[in-house]
């Protein structure tokens, strides 16, 4: 994927690479370390003014009373009693492609597993196991057959693996759904971009490890056409700075409503700039910016304030 999106990009520029813990290069960092990670960036390409790829593993963790918490509200009833103290593992791939050409939309995914080890109710050792993840697009200005292309991609990995009655209730319509749900500023009345998939929760099974493998390997082919066509428009300076007032909206979500960068900024934390590190390049915040009635701008608010059905 990353040679992928070198290609792609065509500038000469290359993802760096920073690990710590298990993956540091440095001896001492890494020594007796059971988990870690790997933070890969790339900026100032052609194409992808800024990306980065992160990879996040932790080995035997401790549970902490707020998270148990948060735990036991999502589950369902599978006997479970998750607590304070509970010894958990977890895996998350994630992908953020900031573009620089405003007629190619920034493109976000990720997939992530969560296992816990705890007790049941006759106070047996068990463990358990859920998967996460999905894609999105976050345009600035809609190219209609992208959005439905990108949407149709998604819909085919769906159909592929989870049939109308399925056990977990799954379809691309409620992932399409829970993405427009999840990927929402309710300040503004707004969602992120158009949506993608969005799932949590899911009981880790070979099965649904097949549907989590497909996803990630349908990232580049879902949004790499996209760029093919689109990377050599042309574009003005007002076009570009609505791109960038558009990012604002990105990491507006992104400081004050995505789960993930909320706990990693939480507490005083090492690895701040991998927590920010999807965050945009350039962004704009202007007063009151009303996009011109009946202009592309208008058009791209109307459909982030009213999703719609591309498939």
């Amino acid at each position: 994927m990353i040679e992928e999106v070198e290609s792609a990009d065509g500038s000469g520029e290359k993802f760096s690479r920073d690990g710590w813990g298990a993956f540091a290069t440095d001896i001492k960092e890494k020594a007796g370390a059971k988990s870690g990670g790997i933070t890969r960036v790339i900026q100032g390409g052609d194409v992808v003014e800024k990306g980065a790829c992160s990879l996040t593993i932790i080995r035997e963790g401790i549970l902490t009373a707020d998270r148990a918490a948060t735990i036991r509200g999502r589950q369902g009833d599978d006997g479970l009693q998750v607590k304070e103290g509970d010894i958990y593992s977890a895996a998350a791939l994630s992908v953020v492609l900031h573009t620089r050409n405003c007629f190619v939309p920034t493109f976000r995914s990720d997939v992530r597993i969560f296992l816990v080890q705890s007790a049941n109710d006759d106070g047996e050792s068990k463990s358990v196991a859920w998967f996460g993840g999905g894609s999105d697009l976050t345009p600035y200005y809609l190219v209609d057959e992208d959005i439905v292309g990108f949407h149709a991609h998604l819909k085919e990995t769906c159909d592929a693996h989870f049939s109308d009655d399925n056990r977990h209730g799954l379809s691309y319509r409620a992932m399409k759904e829970s993405c427009d749900e999840y990927f929402y500023l309710p300040a503004r009345s707004e969602h992120r971009g158009t949506g993608g998939i969005f799932f949590d929760d899911l009981d880790a099974t070979p099965e649904t490890y097949a549907f989590v493998r497909d996803v990630a390997r349908g990232w580049m082919p879902s949004w790499l056409p996209i760029v093919a066509k689109n990377k050599d428009r042309e574009y003005t300076e007002e076009q570009r700075h609505w791109q960038c007032l558009r990012r604002g909206r990105y990491l507006e979500f992104n400081l004050l409503y995505d789960r993930g960068v909320k706990f990693g900024l939480a507490n005083a934390n090492p690895r701040v700039e991998g927590v920010m590190v999807s965050a945009p390049p350039v962004i704009h915040f202007d007063y009151n910016n009303v996009p011109e009635e009946g202009s592309e701008e208008a058009r791209l608010v109307e459909v982030l304030k009213n999703p719609r059905d591309w498939v």
